[in-house]
């Protein structure tokens, strides 16, 4: 690999450290006159920065927990994974009356993630007519595009000893990499320079057994502002090309210190830089005083240095979320920046045209995406106006899809909407309370998010061969295209679901909005609240004549009683947009990590698998499309609809099974895709994989002659 100068981001050449920095933990308390000047204090009685300059050297007490302590790793076994999600609720699904004499088989062992996949033979013309045939009570045209493409991957061959943790010898590197795994899916920076999009890592060493990893070429080098060491916490979690085993339980443990350093760095160096030194020292001066300007290079020459800390928080909002599983301090995180962006006035810049315009256009509206998908994962109201009439700041500019950021936006209210409708339905529900408004609600919702799914069908979403990021930004352009697909089709089912599956939980853990097995059965001690029809409906189909030309009379009870559609619609629609999920993941644009050197030539050592996707703050939109799917699947299997007809073919049902097979297998593809990098996404995982073979492993008679 060549070595890179020790540069920083805007190009300049920095001057050589007089001494290594990092090179052992930082100390538990930091003086007041190393903390005003933002340098490293040497922890003792006398630092050597107070007794150099000839100052007092005086400690306070820390409020931020003081040094960093690695913990002592604890030993795993092969059944870790399955241990964390214990057992499916073999019982959850059989509360329905019509399914209560079908039994889960115990799940089968966990699939190993990464494993390589097998060819999926989905040809969906015909789903339409399968749905029909099986659950249908009237004609329905929905139409369901769901097709994929094979897509393997293996291990790279190396014959690298030990495990590799990914660093960086310049600021210039961290940014470079910024732009390779982040920035597709989260574009808070402006569009890259020429040349500015590429991977140099190196494999890091210690030098202290507690100390983090440093690069080999600049050991002096260490990322030391919030935006480069909150990118650098990121960056940590992706493993090295070179690590022959990334997923194992030594690269697992020493990738997530490394990250959490970095992390816990970046949020410590945020604090200091809006410390005042006469806080300690004389608070009746302080709240006189202003702080003072940061003096330092900026990370981005075309970013502002005070929007800096921001953009940390953004990214640490995000790392909390899906490696930490912590949703509180996610939240924590994007309030802290939206004070900060509210602060800096980023909000009400109406249509500013100078040098920075589009980069604080970028920042303010980042933040209002991550606040918003706060309220999304806690599923709670959004601490925000979505259409505050203050906020006037023009949306970011993507050169290669100029509407690109106005789709995306709206995908991004309509599943605010969404949350907030299944907020009011829970609420209707437990108080029993006029149902006249959640049914109009319910009416308007799905008038509007019907037509933008069907215009979002339209788009396309990737380019053969995959393009390489460059400024006209036409890989972020795909990239919001397909977020913004999955979340209107998130924003869909969250509106049928209750009415197509009365919300019967399928997970043993609560994710998003989606209730646990063990919530529920706590909650059946309380009044039932209003069920729909789904169960009824069903349970009438199992008696009719399923032939595709056999006239079927609706069932006496048709829709929710509290919900505008009849349950057998609500499905169908849950089944298009679960599809519509699984296929938008696919079509997501995986980085493409090149070095310098040679930007037009992967690395050999990774060639042949596929990085991880970041920034998957929507990942629970995964959740929403599987647990559609395996609703379907059960229903399907306890219905007892399985097997050949009587001419030998297979049966629509049997189709049908293997397509949503299909539709779980591109969702788990995804999900394990993100957890090589995020260690909390492999929770969702885990849970949709034994959700999914304890479907499978049912057993079931089939519908006995009449």
């Amino acid at each position: 690999m060549a070595r890179v100068s020790n540069t920083s981001a805007s190009g300049t050449k920095a001057a050589k450290p007089a001494r290594k920095k990092f090179a052992v933990p930082p100390v538990k308390v930091a003086c007041l006159e190393c903390r005003a000047a933002r340098t490293r204090c040497d922890g003792k009685p006398d630092c050597s920065n107070c007794t150099t300059k000839g100052k007092v050297c005086i400690y306070t007490q820390s409020k931020r927990g003081g040094s960093r302590i690695r913990k002592r790793r604890q030993s795993s076994s092969d059944g870790d994974a399955s241990s964390n999600n214990k057992e499916f609720n073999h019982c959850s699904l059989s509360i329905l009356p019509e399914f209560n004499q079908a039994s889960f088989a115990e799940p089968l062992g966990l699939v190993a993630p990464g494993g390589g996949l097998r060819q999926l033979d989905l040809s969906l013309e015909d789903t339409d007519f399968i749905f029909d045939a099986i659950f249908s009570t009237r004609d329905e045209s929905l139409d369901s595009g769901y097709d994929t493409s094979d897509h393997t991957g293996s291990c790279s061959e190396s014959d690298h000893p030990r495990s590799c943790i990914r660093v960086y010898s310049s600021d210039q590197d961290i940014l470079a990499a910024y732009y390779t795994y982040i920035h597709p899916y989260l574009p808070v920076l402006p569009a890259p320079e020429p040349g500015q999009v590429y991977d140099n890592p190196e494999v890091g060493i210690r030098r202290a057994p507690d100390s983090i990893f440093n690069s080999v070429s600049a050991a002096d080098f260490e990322p030391s502002t919030p935006l480069s060491l909150a990118i650098s916490a990121l960056l940590a979690l992706i493993p090295h090309p070179e690590d022959t085993d990334p997923s194992g339980t030594e690269s697992v443990h020493l990738r997530r210190e490394q990250a959490q350093a970095f992390a816990q760095s970046a949020y410590e160096s945020i604090e200091i830089e809006s410390e005042l030194v006469d806080s300690n020292t004389q608070p009746g001066e302080a709240l006189s005083r202003e702080i003072d300007p940061l003096d330092r290079n900026p990370f981005h020459p075309r970013n502002p240095l005070q929007n800096e800390s921001i953009i940390a928080l953004l990214m640490l909002s995000t790392y909390e979320y899906a490696q930490r599983g912590n949703i509180a301090k996610m939240r924590n995180r994007a309030g802290q920046a939206l004070n900060a962006a509210l602060n800096l006035g980023l909000h009400s810049k109406a249509d500013e045209d100078g040098y920075y315009a589009e980069a604080n256009r970028r920042v303010w509206w980042m933040t209002y995406i991550t606040v918003c998908q706060g309220s999304i994962l806690s599923n709670s109201p959004p601490p925000i106006l979505l259409y505050d009439p203050r906020f006037t700041t023009l949306g970011p500019t993507f050169s290669a899809d100029t509407e690109a950021w106005t789709d995306f936006l709206q995908a991004q209210h309509v599943i605010v909407s969404a949350t907030q409708f299944v907020i009011d339905l829970d609420v209707t529900l437990k108080t029993n309370s006029n149902t006249s408004a959640i049914w109009q609600r319910m009416l308007e919702l799905e008038g509007l998010i019907e037509p933008l799914i069907a215009k979002a069908d339209t788009w396309t979403l990737e380019s053969f061969p995959p393009v390489m990021l460059d400024s006209s930004e036409l890989k972020v352009s795909q990239a919001l295209r397909g977020i913004a697909r999955i979340k209107l089709n998130s924003a869909r089912i969250k509106l049928h679901r209750y009415c197509a599956f009365s919300d019967v939980p399928v997970f043993t853990k609560k994710h998003c909005d989606l209730k646990s097995a063990t919530e529920s059965r706590v909650q059946s001690e309380a009044p039932m609240a209003p069920n729909c029809s789904c169960s009824t409906t069903f349970h009438q189909l199992s008696n009719m004549d399923l032939s595709p030309n056999s006239s079927m009379s609706p069932p006496s009870t048709t829709n929710c009683g509290i919900l505008p559609f009849s349950s057998t619609f609500s499905a169908k629609v849950c089944l298009k947009s679960s599809f519509n999920i699984a296929r938008s993941f696919q079509s997501l644009p995986y980085p493409q990590p090149a070095p310098s050197s040679d930007p037009m030539h992967f690395f050999s050592a990774m060639k042949d698998i596929k990085v991880p996707r970041m920034m998957p703050v929507f990942a629970c939109c995964a959740m929403q499309s599987s647990y559609a799917m395996i609703m379907l699947c059960y229903k399907t299997r306890a219905m007892g609809f399985v097997g050949a007809v009587d001419d030998g073919r297979e049966s629509p049902a049997s189709k049908l099974l293997s397509q949503l097979q299909d539709g779980l297998g591109l969702i788990l593809d995804a999900l394990r895709n993100y957890s090589l990098a995020y260690e909390a996404l492999g929770g969702m995982r885990d849970q949709i994989e034994v959700a999914t073979q304890s479907v499978n492993n049912m057993q079931v008679s089939p519908i006995p002659d009449h």
